[in-house]
């Protein structure tokens, strides 16, 4: 599997990392069009997907985070690529996979998901990276992490857009 690297301006490859978080986000692609979360307080674009929790495999995760944050239930297909961000003392590994919509559900957000006025649609990608660019542009010389997200989330676009050019 592909891993990309995001480096911050503090990596050196000697320096001992404190943590690291592990998450999973979903590709999940229909007529062309990708499912993407939108959040307005603060704005976000991201795939649908969150944290591995405890034992939780990469496979179980990703079917909880969907059901909790889209109302499908989904199967995991493949893993795609891997993007892995050395940032400050913490390593995020997060794992894109592929998955298809076996069925709904009721979605069961979090206090956190619900304050952050979460909104699920599906997009085409060349959209939703426009929207990503514009947020990157608006983050860059303030908040940190929210750029941060949002250039992860686009080099995993572009990602999936080289993947699957035929079909989004």
């Amino acid at each position: 599997m592909k891993i990309i690297e995001i480096f911050d301006g503090n990596y050196s490859k000697d320096k001992a990392y404190d943590f690291t978080r592990y998450a999973v986000r979903a590709v999940i692609v229909n007529n062309g069009k990708l499912f993407v979360e939108h959040a307005s307080a603060p704005k976000m674009v991201m795939l649908p997907g969150g944290g591995v929790e405890g034992n939780e495999s990469n496979d179980e995760c990703i079917v909880r985070e969907c059901k909790e944050e889209c109302g499908f239930v989904v199967e995991p297909i493949k893993e795609l690529f891997a993007i892995r961000e050395y940032y400050h003392d913490v390593v995020f590994f997060s794992t894109y996979t592929l998955c298809g919509i076996v069925g709904e559900c009721e979605k069961s957000y979090t206090d956190n998901e619900i304050s952050l006025n979460l909104v699920c649609k599906w997009q085409d990608c060349e959209e939703i990276i426009r929207q990503i660019k514009a947020l990157m542009k608006e983050y860059e010389d303030g908040d940190e992490e929210l750029y941060g997200c949002h250039y992860r989330e686009n080099l995993a676009l572009n990602e999936i857009a080289s993947i699957y050019k035929d079909i989004i």
